[in-house]
């Protein structure tokens, strides 16, 4: 079973899954919860450990041992990268199978968001559960290269740097593209200065998705 840092109020009533990047682990990501948790008390947030070790303290979803940057827009290589990323869904899957039914909370009541290859493995997890999730978050992420067939509608936040060279902004408009080829509702925010990461305005937006999905009311100017 996965395991990682959480931060849990007395009812929560939402799931916030975040999955971090190559390299690293569920400490970088549940700081985001941390930021968050006073705007959204009655929600819980979860950061899992990645199953593989890379170094003392970081995890790879994944192996990135061929990665070259170039490679990030080449449909062979991201499809090598995706069916990858499929070999560690079904425990992803079980993780959060058994975060629903410990605290209560239904899949229709959980948001996924993930950095980078962790990216990927929301997009792919959001659509190999059994029900549909409430949303669904990517930053900087590795993109799904290919529909999946299914009869789910979920609401996408994408967030990327134009100038990412890790992930290249065109990674985004695949998986964007992706998900309109899926019949799913896409916002994208796109940072023309920021790199590979997360900077404070997408750390807002994301928090305002994260608000928006719980409560149907919130300022969505800053997405297009």
């Amino acid at each position: 079973m996965l395991s990682g840092p959480a931060l849990i109020p007395s009812h929560p009533q939402t799931a916030v899954v975040l999955f971090h990047g190559y390299g690293s682990n569920g400490d970088d990501l549940i700081t985001l919860g941390e930021e968050w948790a006073s705007t959204l008390p009655n929600t819980a947030f979860w950061a899992p450990n990645a199953p593989t070790p890379v170094w003392s303290d970081g995890f790879e979803w994944f192996s990135l041992s061929d990665y070259q940057s170039v490679d990030m827009i080449t449909p062979d290589y991201l499809r090598q990268l995706n069916t990858r990323a499929a070999t560690v869904i079904s425990d992803v899957s079980a993780y959060l199978n058994h975060i629903s039914q410990t605290y209560q909370i239904p899949l229709s009541h959980f948001i996924l968001g993930g950095f980078s290859q962790g990216g990927l493995i929301a997009f792919q997890t959001a659509f190999a559960l059994p029900e549909s999730i409430q949303a669904l978050i990517g930053m900087s992420a590795v993109p799904l290269t290919d529909p999946i067939q299914t009869t789910k509608r979920l609401n996408i936040l994408l967030t990327h740097g134009k100038q990412d060279d890790v992930v290249p902004i065109e990674a985004m408009y695949l998986s964007k593209q992706t998900f309109e080829l899926m019949n799913q509702s896409v916002n994208t925010l796109i940072r023309p200065r920021m790199g590979h990461g997360i900077d404070a305005t997408c750390a807002l937006a994301v928090q305002q998705f994260i608000h928006q999905q719980i409560n149907r009311s919130s300022n969505t100017s800053l997405f297009s």
